[in-house]
């Protein structure tokens, strides 16, 4: 089996815990300006555009949607650090895998504002090799256009590089990318817990996913 020398992480779901202010935020904007109340079941439905898009695709008062989009932007700021738990277990992965030579890099569907503002909320001390947000495509997840820019960008070989995210849509960008997926399920929230692509393996510790990547690292 070829060695792991490069890590491609999905974000929400996987390296922080997003979903509970991401639903907050935009869940408020449906209630202020379309006076409706939206479930997270519902976001996950229309799940795959960044949330921006969503905003924009499905507020029904047109005339708000700048507006909303604002205070969207607003809302997840300034509750970030409430509603979202700065893991010690994923920093101090992410500073181990930096250690071991590991290349890191993050394909998520977040828009770049929103990740910009969780990465500087989080304060993680590891900097990634390259990011892809959903504002950088044009097909999302479940294409696997995000992973293949980064391994053309970064020079990476899809053979010794892993995926690793947290729903069907993960698994499903991997398979098409041809490369070796996994998937985590170690936050309180996923997206996914079944999946129609199985991945390589299923993990619920961060450090037992740590260990797992070291060996067959070497």
């Amino acid at each position: 089996m070829s060695k792991i020398k490069h890590i491609i992480f999905d974000f929400d779901g996987t390296l922080a815990d997003t979903w509970p202010v991401m639903y907050m935020a935009v869940a408020g904007v449906f209630r202020r300006h379309d006076s409706r109340e939206v479930s997270i079941e519902d976001i996950y439905a229309v799940a795959g555009p960044t949330e921006l898009q969503i905003i924009e695709t499905h507020l029904r008062n047109r005339e708000q949607v700048a507006t909303a989009v604002n205070e969207f932007l607003s809302d997840y700021e300034q509750h970030h650090d409430e509603l979202v738990e700065r893991s010690s277990a994923i920093a101090e992965l992410l500073r181990t895998l930096r250690e071991a030579g590991i290349g890191l890099a993050l394909f998520t569907g977040k828009s770049r504002r929103t990740l910009d503002i969780s990465l500087e909320k989080l304060r993680w001390e590891t900097e990634f090799d390259h990011i892809i947000t959903g504002d950088d495509v044009e097909k999302r997840k479940p294409s696997a256009e995000g992973i293949h820019r980064i391994l053309d960008k970064l020079g990476w070989s899809s053979e010794h590089t892993i995926f690793v995210g947290d729903s069907n849509d993960d698994m499903l960008a991997g398979q098409e990318a041809g490369m070796r997926t996994f998937a985590a399920q170690w936050m309180s929230i996923v997206q996914d817990k079944h999946y129609r692509i199985e991945p390589e393996r299923i993990f619920s510790d961060v450090g037992e996913f740590q260990v797992f990547v070291l060996s067959q690292a070497q």
